[in-house]
């Protein structure tokens, strides 16, 4: 349902009637009830346009992106965390895990019926799939173990 301001819906309405009365036309003017008909038409119209705007979507809030190391959170578009200072790679941990998972099950990333099942995942079961990206963006940030240096005689 969408929710609209009670304010935003009387001044309307209250905008419509102050500009309606100039609309009407002679034959209004003198009959009340024509004038009225006029008015509830003129309000039904606003309405339906305050309540249309109102379901207008806004844009899309981006998926906030962990940092590959530490999993903090980014803000805006960092090249370094702000946490840990680890520089970010451009690819989030969320698409290098579809990645990875197409290419296990033998398809790309862009096929449709990929796509459907990875969207019907993370709907299903959104806490399960960003565990599963912090794993991934953890393990593949994690510096790699530095080899045994042959022991000095």
């Amino acid at each position: 349902m969408t929710n609209v301001k009670f304010g935003t819906t009387v001044s309307a309405v209250l905008e419509c009637l102050d500009f309606a009365e100039s609309d009407l036309t002679d034959d209004e003017r003198h009959n009340s009830r024509k004038a009225l008909e006029h008015y509830k038409a003129a309000v039904a119209q606003t309405i339906r346009e305050v309540f249309d705007e109102a379901d207008v979507p806004g844009p899309a809030a981006p998926e906030p992106v962990p940092c590959t190391r530490c999993g903090a959170i980014l803000e805006g578009e960092r090249r370094f965390c702000t946490v840990c200072g680890m520089p970010q790679k451009k690819e989030a941990p969320g698409d290098s895990l579809e990645r990875m998972l197409a290419k296990d099950a033998g398809t790309t990333p862009d096929d449709p019926r990929f796509k459907a099942v990875v969207a019907r995942i993370r709907e299903e079961q959104p806490e399960a799939w960003d565990a599963l990206v912090q794993k991934i963006a953890t393990a593949t940030a994690a510096p790699k173990p530095k080899e045994a240096e042959p022991a000095k005689s």
